[in-house]
């Protein structure tokens, strides 16, 4: 994929959307090292207050792609990121603090993470809380709440969620 000189040039002199568009386009090519590629265009973007772009460089670091992995550095990027309200960074944060180690869980935060990203839209954020209140994980455990949750997540597309309606449905 070639990179009009246009938007290259935009990009160059510091514009934002342009950055991230070259990025994007970047990580659409079909190659292996096409994070790597467009990471110095994610970091620029990204330094510039882009969320879209630093949530590309939190998944980059939690997914290990173009970089070595490091959770540290995929929580600032995503911490960056949903701090600008990015949904998709809500519910990514949101996992890594649920499932980090002993003492270092954040389970308190990922529940509010992830109700963001549930009035966001996002079906999994929606289906890890329904998940949380069927277990009282962080939080007191609710039937009534799961069941809600997992309807929202159901609504949203999660086709996981109809199976946990009808256990609990099964329960009442």
């Amino acid at each position: 994929m070639r990179i009009p000189r246009r938007l290259l040039a935009l990009a160059q002199t510091g514009n934002l959307d342009a950055q991230c568009r070259v990025a994007d386009t970047l990580l659409g090519v079909r190659r292996s090292d096409r994070h790597a590629l467009a990471r110095p265009w994610l970091l620029r973007a990204a330094k510039a207050g882009s969320a879209w772009a630093q949530y590309q460089l939190g998944l980059s670091y939690d997914r290990g792609l173009g970089v070595k992995r490091s959770l540290a550095k995929a929580m600032y990027w995503y911490g960056l990121s949903s701090s600008r309200g990015y949904d998709s960074a809500h519910l990514n944060l949101g996992i890594l603090l649920a499932n980090l180690p002993g003492s270092r869980r954040d389970l308190p935060r990922a529940i509010r993470l992830y109700r963001l990203a549930a009035r966001a839209g996002r079906p999994n954020a929606a289906y890890n809380l329904g998940l949380y209140y069927l277990k009282g994980r962080g939080v007191r455990q609710s039937y009534r709440w799961a069941l809600h949750w997992f309807q929202r997540a159901h609504v949203l597309g999660s086709r996981a969620a109809a199976g946990q309606i009808r256990q609990i449905q099964r329960r009442a």
